[in-house]
């Protein structure tokens, strides 16, 4: 699957160029047609490997072959080896809703961005396509949010399961990671009081092909590969007469699953569509 993923980037990255190279030696020619617009702005909705995202760009027109493109958006970056479970509880008489097992952060990013657009290969009049490649990077921001499961405590005097939202931590580990307490996974708005920062950069590299009939509309679809890194300062532990406690802080990984198998650099292969207008 590995070396696939990597022919899958050689293509993305050499296919401007071979495009460019059949290209060479034709003259170019402005017409009627070849709109020449100043601004550009579109929204996308992005899937990648591990997540989806949404974003927003604001794009300087320079010609009708060159671009620049300032770029802001939220992804969803999720461990390659997250499973959603059904709860053991789940029935149609119970709420309990379905969890990642072992999961104890969820990691959005939020991502701003210069990039440059190229052109290789023209639309033609009202129709066609438009072949073009993208190379940027930026800054990025890593939201580090925990994962809140409800865990049952107990059982009331109705028959019904007693259970409260709980967040990991060394110390709950075994409460935490015990599936015979699980209820569900917690609603999306539980943990934001526990948001930690995870400062990095982002660079990508893409090709787009735009379809729209009229020049002044963007309908495009992007391909590409992107990379991001990320620095996150994390509590550090150790075992004290039989007790975990803390021992000041360390430089480590993204923790989004319990354990040591996680990373501070997320490499992944996205498709996002694109629909905007120019001006």
């Amino acid at each position: 699957m590995l070396h696939k993923l990597y022919v899958l980037l050689f293509f993305l990255i050499c296919t401007p160029f071979f495009i460019q190279a059949q290209n060479r030696g034709q003259t170019r020619f402005l017409t009627k047609d070849d709109i020449i617009f100043k601004r550009e702005f579109n929204m996308g909705i992005k899937a990648h490997t591990n997540g989806f995202g949404l974003s927003a760009h604001f794009v300087k027109i320079h010609d009708i072959y060159k671009k620049t493109v300032y770029e802001i958006g939220i992804t969803d970056i999720k461990h390659p080896k997250e499973f959603r479970q059904q709860s053991l509880f789940a029935s149609g008489r119970t709420t309990a809703r379905g969890f990642v097992y072992g999961k104890r952060n969820n990691f959005y990013t939020l991502n701003a961005s210069v990039g440059k657009i190229r052109s290789i290969a023209d639309k033609g009049r009202k129709s066609g396509v438009q072949v073009s490649y993208y190379y940027g990077g930026g800054a990025s921001l890593g939201i580090v949010k925990p994962y809140i499961l409800q865990l049952i405590y107990g059982i009331s005097e109705a028959g019904e399961y007693l259970y409260e939202p709980v967040r990991y931590t060394e110390e709950n580990a075994n409460f935490f990671l015990n599936q015979a307490l699980i209820y569900g996974a917690a609603g999306p708005t539980y943990g934001w009081a526990f948001v930690k920062p995870a400062p990095g950069i982002q660079a990508k590299v893409s090709v787009m092909f735009d379809w729209a009939n009229y020049n002044e509309f963007v309908k495009a679809i992007e391909i590409g590969a992107m990379a991001n890194a990320y620095a996150f300062l994390e509590k550090r532990y150790k075992a004290v007469d039989g007790q975990i406690v803390e021992d000041g802080l360390k430089l480590g990984r993204i923790p989004i699953l319990v354990g040591d198998n996680n990373s501070f650099v997320f490499a992944n292969f996205y498709v996002r569509m694109l629909f905007g207008k120019r001006w």
